[in-house]
């Protein structure tokens, strides 16, 4: 699949100014997405599964389960920002029902936290080098979702600002059970695969904001 960068140009007039202030919005699907699998629960993640490459289910899953701790992955490209960012957003959607494994009423995936990485580890591909980087903030609470449906919408704007200052092609996101998570649960998030099947408003998005 041929992943596309959009972009949006919007002009607000602020006050009685005479002149207008013009916003570019680019909206980027990732180039890559699937997991990181510590397959053994050592530690150290031995594993990487892309959804479109190694024919994985559609969906990536973050969190601790099957004894193994798995890592949901998403590599975008990264478009010339010849302007500050202003403001970026990760949009991820959930997949099924509730949203995590296990799938019933009142079940949750862990307390998850995002983490991001530039190029070199970020190249497109998901490579056990990914599972490198610095943690953003968290993701989502440990607790079920009150919308499955509603898009969980990440600020990453000081990944992104810090990525344009470093000139990097990519910018990766990596979304992790908390270190003191319990196991037995995990989300799952629908990949650009799952988007393409299904249809477009599923898709995991990068929203660039620059002025």
């Amino acid at each position: 699949m041929q992943k596309k960068i959009f972009t949006l140009l919007t002009v607000s007039i602020l006050g009685t100014l005479p002149l207008a202030a013009a916003t570019l919005t680019t909206r980027t699907a990732p180039e890559t997405d699937g997991c990181l699998i510590d397959t053994d629960n050592d530690g150290i993640v031995d594993k990487a599964t892309a959804v479109k490459t190694d024919g994985e289910a559609r969906e990536a899953i973050s969190g601790k389960l099957w004894k193994q701790n798995r890592k949901a992955v998403f590599e975008f490209p990264l478009p010339a920002l010849e302007k500050p960012v202003k403001k970026a957003t990760l949009k991820l959607c959930l997949n099924g029902k509730f949203g995590c494994h296990p799938e019933r009423a009142g079940a949750s995936g862990p307390e998850t936290d995002l983490y991001y990485y530039l190029a070199p580890e970020a190249d497109g591909k998901i490579e056990l080098v990914d599972d490198n980087g610095t943690k953003l903030s968290t993701a989502l609470p440990g607790k079920p979702v009150e919308n499955v449906r509603k898009a969980v919408s990440i600020d990453v704007t000081r990944a992104v600002q810090e990525a344009s200052r470093a000139k990097s092609a990519w910018i990766g996101f990596r979304l992790e059970a908390a270190a003191n998570a319990a196991a037995g649960s995990g989300w799952r998030w629908r990949t650009a695969d799952f988007a393409e099947a299904n249809g477009k408003q599923f898709a995991p998005t990068l929203i660039i904001v620059t002025e």
